[in-house]
């Protein structure tokens, strides 16, 4: 098998997690990092001995071939970065929310399915204890019905 090829958009403070993570793995390699502040961008990329860095994700997307790209902005972001991703046949890993609403995670499952490439989001915090005994609660109706979260 081939070492799978990552980018990340975004180098703020959970993008060391990703960072650390993908160095573990034998068989991955992250190869490029986008931030909109260029320092963030050569920055991450020095401490992480990432060959390429950018200020702009289209230029990564068209001058780096990627099979991966995690996107680590804020989160209103995360649909135009996955679509543009999707649409270059960039495989997406996103953090948590996938959308700030319904129709922008509609477009991006839509651009993922229609590219066939795989869509991932994180969602590291649903195996914690806290949220187990939430979920359980909630199962026990508890808190009654429920109309928003």
């Amino acid at each position: 098998m081939k070492k799978l090829k990552f980018g990340l958009v975004g180098c703020g403070r959970i993008s060391s997690k990703h960072f650390e993570s993908i160095n573990l793995i034998e068989k991955a390699e992250m190869v490029a990092c986008c931030d909109i502040i260029p320092e963030r961008a050569k920055n991450s990329a020095e401490k992480y001995h990432i060959k390429n860095y950018f200020h702009d994700y289209n230029e990564m997307f068209e001058k780096v071939n990627l099979d991966v790209v995690i996107i680590t902005t804020p989160s209103g972001l995360h649909p135009e970065i996955g679509i543009a991703a999707a649409n270059k046949k960039i495989n997406v890993v996103s953090e948590k929310p996938i959308a700030t609403n319904l129709n922008d995670a509609d477009k991006l499952i839509k651009a993922c399915d229609e590219n066939k490439v795989h869509l991932f989001v994180v969602k590291q915090n649903r195996l914690n204890t806290t949220m187990q005994l939430l979920k359980r609660a909630i199962d026990k109706k508890r808190f009654g019905k429920i109309y928003f979260v």
